[in-house]
């Protein structure tokens, strides 16, 4: 198993000093809507610099392999055109990466910034005097830039969900389990308990499933990834049954879970991301779960999102999943 800590300093520390000024006087204009797709990063760069270190090193930050999928995608799917290419068109892309090169600049530098030719648009702009200085942010900031798209992706469906709830599942994740959720219409009731509930999108093509199940805590303890997986093969193996007589879902032992540690309101979190597959099946597919300790009531609550969809690329249901996954309030 592998268990890392993610902080959400950098996040917050990004978004309170994005710049959203579009120019001095007009920061209140009416701008248009972003073109582009989620998960789409439009690159700005000479395609000299494209083509070698800088552009590798900018690869490996948009292009690196998201966690946990049964076949290999990248984090964003990235697209590069040249300074000169970068017209009226192109600045209306939902989220853009602007390099620039000029001798005359002083200090290297890159900022964060929102809704600047479009809403709800971002821009990470870097600027350096040389290649060599480029190279320099980009190495220094890698992980900051790759962090910011990743969070104000997942945080613009979250916001299209808010605004799109059902309001019979809210009451229902309210009555049954004291949480919110942002589900948006389309979700159906599949199971509705005290300790167990799913909502699904079921297509000829894909599942797409929520899940919410709940226990009482022994402490801190409770939330040992150990633990955790040990509860989720229970609930798993109770409620989510195959087509074939006596299969069920259980996690994959062929791909290791990977743990994450994370905070939120001041509350604990840990994030699982991995395979699931059918015991006495041939179905699987990727998961995505936060479980947290609610000490009020001394239980632990675990929402699961899950994807089916043989054959096809995941990243994208995956993230819809996240968005309202990381929405979830104890109330």
């Amino acid at each position: 198993m592998i268990n890392r800590i993610i902080s959400f300093v950098i996040a917050i520390t990004i978004f309170s000093g994005c710049d959203t000024t579009v120019q001095k006087g007009q920061s209140n204009r009416i701008l248009p809507n972003v073109t582009g797709g989620a998960g789409e990063v439009l690159v700005v760069i000479d395609d000299y610099l494209w083509d070698g270190p800088t552009g590798e090193l900018l690869k490996d930050v948009l292009k690196e392999e998201f966690p946990a999928l049964p076949q290999s995608e990248p984090m964003f799917d990235v697209t590069q055109i040249s300074g000169a290419s970068f017209d009226n068109l192109f600045k209306f892309h939902r989220s853009i990466v602007l390099v620039t090169i000029n001798e005359t600049i002083e200090k290297s530098d890159i900022a964060f910034r929102k809704n600047v030719w479009a809403r709800p648009q971002i821009l990470t702009e870097i600027k350096a005097a040389n290649s060599e200085e480029l190279r320099k942010v980009i190495k220094l900031n890698s992980k900051v830039i790759q962090q910011f798209f990743i969070t104000y992706d997942r945080q613009r469906l979250t916001d299209s969900y808010q605004e799109s709830k059902d309001l019979e599942i809210q009451k229902m994740m309210a009555g049954n389990h004291h949480i919110r959720l942002a589900i948006p219409r389309g979700y159906n009731v599949d199971v509705s308990s005290d300790d167990y509930s799913s909502v699904s999108i079921e297509t000829p093509d894909f599942s797409q499933v929520l899940h919410v199940w709940e226990y009482p805590a022994d402490g801190k303890v409770a939330l040992q990834s150990g633990n955790l997986l040990l509860q989720r093969n229970a609930f798993s193996r109770k409620y989510v049954k195959g087509p074939r007589e006596g299969s069920f879902m259980t996690t994959s032992k062929n791909y290791p879970p990977v743990f994450y540690d994370l905070k939120s309101d001041h509350k604990e979190i840990v994030e699982i991301r991995g395979l699931w597959e059918l015991e006495n099946g041939f179905m699987g597919g990727p998961f995505v779960s936060h479980s947290v300790l609610d000490e009020k009531r001394q239980r632990i609550v675990t929402v699961e999102g899950y994807v089916y969809y043989p054959n096809q690329k995941k990243r994208i249901k995956v993230r819809q999943l996240e968005a309202i996954i990381y929405s979830l309030e104890i109330i």
